[in-house]
């Protein structure tokens, strides 16, 4: 905590720049700042010479001035320390572990194994999941489909370049080295458990593998929504096995930490939900936070990932730490605001990487976007269409009411077909055949039944239906239709294997294709074991981070290239090693 009381007193340097988020930068050139510099006299820098007008501050004094004036975000300041008198209970054990995800689960039930004794406790009332889909590079299960395993070369390459190197590549390649090891586990686990572990179909246009684990009660494409609870639920079970004690319904508040900004943290104290005041977790050896991502305080995102503010839609309400997901934002960041209380540094990636995913009405990839016409909301082409939901989302930001129209006509789908391209739906199951042309278009009439979709016999009447204009949309698909004849898109340069003709004589099919933010991926600075380190990257003693919190695995836009790399790498597989290495003491002092 006296790290974070200090840091006023220090001057500002780029470190405090990632530290406090460009945001927050700005906000301080915005105010306060003529009381830290002079403006130069007016005749001293005239309009004749570009300098700055009168009174208007030199812009090198602002950056060099920005010290004791420095604001911070509400989140920043700590609150006021938990006193003694105010707990009412205390736990103690090896192991503290916060957040009952399959991040926490993981680590309790792979420490526990290990013969560590563990606590987990959780601001939820049971075990929750946020998503679905599991990467490994192998797996037994993959074995027994015969899939080949997955060769990262040259697609880590490809995937560094997309997150332009502001990544940690060492974290990367130890989550592909140890992934197979983990997901075997896993798999045991589940089948135990009586669940089914099935691959699910992904994109096949990114260069990735064509496919994630899946935990499925239902033996089919289902698992994607309801899967992963099965899975978390099996861990739980597995945790009591091995007598890893579970504490629901308690939030975690603070950490304690010994000696101020350089001692080792020992512990959290939490508050019970039901207003029964406060428990103090005493850690042994080390305590893991695992609390999920924050995405649900607007602060935090207008810090660290500004770009998704408009799609959020505030006010955001108050969190349920029971709920499995939610497009409004999810978690508050209990654990990162607590690690940056205790001294911890934010990531050096900035901004943090989105979850995004556009809408995929109409397209033949899992995660993939409409790749035929799309127009916006002015009646304009405005890309090429073939890539993945979450790099059109980021597109879409820059589009009126950041939304964009699919439109395609019946002969599409044999189209893509004759042109090498299988079609399959979100979370279909490996092994299940490609769907026909016939499911398609029964599945988009029945989605215009429902509101889903949108059907027209003209495109006038399908422009009055999506609220364009009619004259500019019969302009667009003939320039489309055109370019389409000439086989080559002279215009955006798309693949012309998804160039496929709009048939004039209708029906004419559309889908509202928009921008949706699923979460935030990042947080505090984290080393390749999982450590929380400082500004100086020294890991702080006794504190560690797994799941979506773990620092610079992600920069830009998390793109789906490696389906379910997150739930994989950054919780499976770190929650299973880091459990293991705790309980070996690996980090013992």
């Amino acid at each position: 905590m006296k790290g974070m009381e200090n840091a006023a007193n220090k001057g500002f340097s780029r470190r405090d720049f990632l530290k406090f988020g460009a945001v927050g930068a700005a906000g301080a050139a915005a105010v306060g700042l003529a009381g830290c510099s002079s403006p130069k006299p007016a005749q001293d820098s005239g309009a004749a010479s570009g300098g700055p007008t009168e009174g208007a501050v030199d812009s090198g004094d602002a950056v060099l001035k920005l010290t004791d004036s420095m604001p911070k975000w509400s989140f920043m300041v700590p609150p006021d320390p938990i006193s003694d008198d105010e707990i009412v209970e205390t736990v103690e054990n090896d192991i503290i572990v916060v957040g009952g995800g399959m991040s926490g689960f993981t680590t309790a039930v792979s420490a526990a194994e290990n013969g560590a004794k563990v606590t987990l406790f959780s601001a939820a009332s049971a075990p929750i999941s946020r998503g679905g889909s599991n990467y490994a590079r192998n797996s037994k299960v993959m074995e027994e489909l015969g899939i080949e395993p997955f060769d990262p070369v040259p697609f880590y390459y490809h995937e560094m370049r997309a997150a332009s190197f502001a990544i940690d590549q060492r974290k990367w390649m130890k989550g592909y080295n140890h992934s197979e090891e983990a997901m075997n586990w896993m798999i045991d686990i589940a089948r135990e458990a009586g669940l089914e572990v099935i691959m699910e179909r992904d994109n096949t246009f990114d260069m990735g593998p064509n496919y994630a684990h899946a935990f499925s009660t239902e033996g089919d494409s289902t698992m994607v929504s309801t899967g992963q609870q099965g899975a978390v639920e099996a861990l739980e079970a597995k945790a009591k096995e091995y007598g890893v004690e579970i504490i629901y319904d308690t939030k975690a508040e603070q950490l304690i930490r010994e000696e101020g900004a350089e001692g080792r943290v020992t512990g959290v104290v939490a508050s019970k939900m039901n207003g029964g005041g406060y428990v103090k977790f005493v850690a042994r050896k080390a305590v893991v936070l695992a609390t999920g991502d924050f995405s649900n305080d607007k602060e935090m995102l207008a810090a660290y990932c500004p770009q998704v503010l408009p799609l959020v839609g505030y006010e955001q309400g108050e969190i349920d730490y029971n709920t499995s997901f939610n497009l409004t934002g999810i978690y508050g960041g209990d654990g990162q605001k607590m690690g940056l209380w205790a001294g911890a540094a934010w990531q050096h990636a900035y901004p943090a990487a989105p979850m995004m995913q556009g809408a995929w009405g109409g397209s033949h990839e899992p995660c993939g976007f409409h790749m035929g016409l799309n127009v916006n909301d002015n009646t304009e082409r405005y890309q090429r269409e073939d890539i993945s939901s979450p790099y059109s989302s980021n597109h879409l930001l820059s589009q009126p009411n950041n939304e964009a129209w699919g439109i395609w006509t019946a002969n599409y789908p044999q189209a893509i077909l004759d042109k090498g391209h299988e079609w399959y739906t979100f979370g279909m199951d490996y092994t299940l055949p490609p769907l026909t042309p016939e499911e398609l278009v029964s599945m988009w009439d029945a989605g215009v039944e429902d509101g889903s979709y949108y059907k027209a016999d003209t495109l006038d009447d399908l422009a009055s239906q999506l609220g364009l204009d009619a004259d500019k949309l019969k302009a667009v698909v003939a320039r489309y239709n055109e370019l389409c004849d000439k086989g080559v898109d002279e215009d955006f340069y798309k693949n012309p294997d998804f160039m496929v003709r709009i048939d004039e004589t209708g029906p004419f099919y559309a889908a509202r294709n928009y921008a949706m933010f699923m979460t935030v991926m990042g947080g505090l600075r984290t080393s390749v074991d999982m450590e929380v380190c400082d500004e100086n990257d020294k890991p702080i003693p006794g504190l560690f981070n797994v799941g979506a919190m773990v620092g610079d695995m992600y920069a830009n836009t998390y793109n789906f290239a490696i389906p379910g790399n997150s739930y994989g790498i950054n919780c499976l597989t770190f929650g299973y090693l880091l459990g293991r290495d705790l309980a070996q003491g690996k980090f013992d002092a």
